[in-house]
């Protein structure tokens, strides 16, 4: 435990010197917006029941090409779990959309709607517009042209009231032979990494569409896919402060709203044998929050990926994430468990109240900021 101690402070000797960072505000904010802003979350967070409060944590998942039964389901868990958000998934825009309303008018805080919409909405719409894979903008010397293709894909994200694209990916994929990053990512080289992950970025805020860098804290080099089981990142101190952190450290104080953390198992930075990521105090609040000083929404990847869904139960691995110091859990199986152990976390004194007033109150500004109000 000593040598780890130690190798976790060298890893943050080497790493710049970092200020504290502002989650994400639209441009041109003035002191009185910011004020009306902090007062509208104040008013509504002191509205909320505590399990309205706890139901903000979670985005679950909308498929509607998986039958009426499904989207029954996610339309009770909508209405009787007070959630706080959905992810699109796959089918037509139009009947995403009807139920987008329909959903938004059972809210009493309205939901955060969010896709994977790395290339645009063509990731999970076939009729949709269709726009270049990472690998191809990282080639584009000029990145202002990167920066507008996300603008389009902002306004396409309008049209669906899709308000948080789960992008860009700032893996630097240095592994060839990677099964899940590769063609996703933006190159192997760091700063080219940053310059494009920071135009894609600014193209969907500058239009009032959240971003999400990701995966934290690096896939870029790894030999399985996450989806199917847990990877393990096994690099050192000095190159994963070189590599796979590098492009996150430099994007932490520019203002981006969300980063998603990876399923991954990171030897180097967290002692427990086989813990990932998205479950590791160590590595959100330790390093993520506490060392990088990053404030803005902290989002699990899916949990229903087998790196994960394999070794918890739905609910306990949503508390297990919470507890950890994400502020979201994505594509969540198990609201209403996961609700139950996080209130009972509360109660034995293992988190605090003043931990989900933090997470929930980040969420209500920055969906106002986003319109959602």
């Amino acid at each position: 435990m000593k040598n780890f101690k130690s190798q976790i402070a060298l890893l943050f000797i080497l790493i710049f010197s970092l200020k504290s960072t502002a989650q994400y505000q639209p441009k041109n904010l003035s002191k009185s917006d910011l004020k009306k802003a902090n007062d509208w979350v104040d008013k509504t967070y002191s509205s909320l029941s505590q399990d309205e409060k706890l139901g903000q944590l979670f985005i679950v998942a909308l498929y509607t090409n998986k039958g009426e039964d499904f989207i029954n389901n996610v339309r009770n868990i909508v209405i009787n779990e007070k959630i706080g958000g959905i992810i699109l998934m796959q089918d037509d825009a139009a009947r995403e959309i009807n139920l987008v309303n329909e959903f938004q008018s059972k809210s009493k805080v309205p939901l955060m709607i969010g896709m994977d919409a790395e290339w645009g909405l063509y990731q999970r719409i076939a009729t949709a517009r269709k726009f270049p894979w990472a690998m191809t903008l990282g080639a584009i010397q000029d990145k202002n042209l990167i920066k507008e293709m996300s603008a389009k894909i902002a306004e396409d994200c309008h049209r669906m009231g899709i308000n948080w694209d789960f992008a860009p990916v700032v893996d630097v994929n240095t592994n060839p032979n990677n099964p899940i990053i590769g063609n996703r990512s933006f190159g192997s080289e760091v700063q080219n990494v940053v310059n494009s992950a920071m135009a894609y970025s600014n193209g969907l805020q500058d239009n009032n569409i959240l971003a999400a860098i990701k995966h934290f804290p690096g896939h870029g080099d790894t030999n399985t896919d996450s989806h199917l089981d847990l990877p393990e990142v096994s690099h050192d101190l000095k190159r994963l402060n070189e590599v796979e952190l590098a492009p996150f450290k430099a994007l932490m104080d520019k203002g981006i709203g969300g980063v998603m953390v990876a399923h991954l198992y990171v030897p180097s930075l967290e002692s427990g044998k086989g813990i990932p990521a998205s479950v590791s105090k160590n590595i959100i609040t330790g390093l993520l929050k506490e060392k990088f000083g990053y404030k803005g929404l902290i989002i699990t990847d899916a949990l229903n990926m087998g790196a994960v869904a394999k070794r918890y139960k739905p609910g306990e691995l949503d508390a297990l994430a919470f507890k950890a110091g994400n502020d979201i859990m994505l594509f969540s199986d198990g609201v209403k468990e996961g609700k139950r152990l996080i209130q009972l976390a509360i109660d034995n004194k293992e988190i605090s109240q003043n931990r989900v007033e933090e997470s929930v109150k980040k969420i209500l500004l920055t969906k106002y900021f986003l319109g959602l109000n």
